[in-house]
């Protein structure tokens, strides 16, 4: 039986491989941006304690990327933007060199340049207060489309009934409710109806609540002129 020393070791090694691998499916990417793109970026990651790597990675795996490449791509620096680095190895060690200013960052292969800008772009929205994203579950979108899918069908039934209503509703009295024919017609009633005072206040309350000026449906004119019809009809 290995003791926990080997235990340990093999348990340590097996780590190591896995980081190996894991190093060996990640590149260095060198993203051209504008200085001062370049210095937002750096001093909010330095804000964050973290990498400019760190900033691009919780993006691209928090984001949807419809919403990354829908933000604006910061672009490439001016041709005038150059940065001045000193060489620190290598055969021209200590010489000087002009370059396009850079971020450098290691992430999984096969991300676009552009792309990484505008996640870091977005980053920066973010951490500004210029962006927000809510945070939205597969059913919680569903439920969004389902309640707009409903609320579009309610909005086409309304527009349905206020056409039929618009037909079939009386057409307002020129000179208001003059005579008792005139209240029959205005409550629905044939003009040689006799119905008694409880039919007629149970179609003021049906027709109320289709002319209130508060209905969706609702019209002051007709409302009127169905109080008058009440009155002339209920009087003693």
């Amino acid at each position: 039986m290995p003791d926990d020393s080997v235990r340990a070791y093999t348990a340590s090694s097996q780590k190591n491989d896995a980081i190996s691998i894991n190093y060996k499916k990640s590149q260095s990417y060198i993203v051209p941006c504008s200085s001062v793109f370049r210095d937002r970026v750096t001093a909010l990651a330095d804000s964050q304690g973290a990498s400019v790597a760190d900033l691009a990675r919780a993006v691209l795996m928090l984001v949807p990327n419809e919403t990354v490449m829908a933000t604006d791509d910061p672009g490439e620096p001016a041709p005038d933007d150059r940065e001045v680095v000193k060489l620190q190895s290598g055969p021209s060690k200590g010489r000087t060199l002009r370059r396009k200013p850079r971020l450098q960052l290691r992430l999984p292969i096969g991300y676009d340049i552009a792309r990484l800008r505008r996640a870091l772009a977005l980053s920066i929205k973010m951490a500004e207060g210029e962006r927000q994203l809510a945070v939205e579950s597969t059913e919680d979108r569903q439920q969004r489309q389902d309640d707009r899918a409903v609320r579009n069908r309610l909005e086409e039934d309304i527009e349905q009934l206020q056409r039929i209503i618009g037909d079939l509703a009386f057409e307002p009295l020129r000179d208001g409710v003059t005579s008792r024919s005139e209240a029959l017609h205005v409550m629905g009633f044939a003009p040689t109806a006799v119905p008694d005072q409880k039919v007629i206040r149970g179609r003021y309350r049906r027709l109320a609540l289709v002319f209130h000026p508060d209905s969706p449906f609702g019209d002051h004119q007709r409302m009127s002129q169905l109080n008058e019809a009440l009155e002339k009809l209920t009087r003693a």
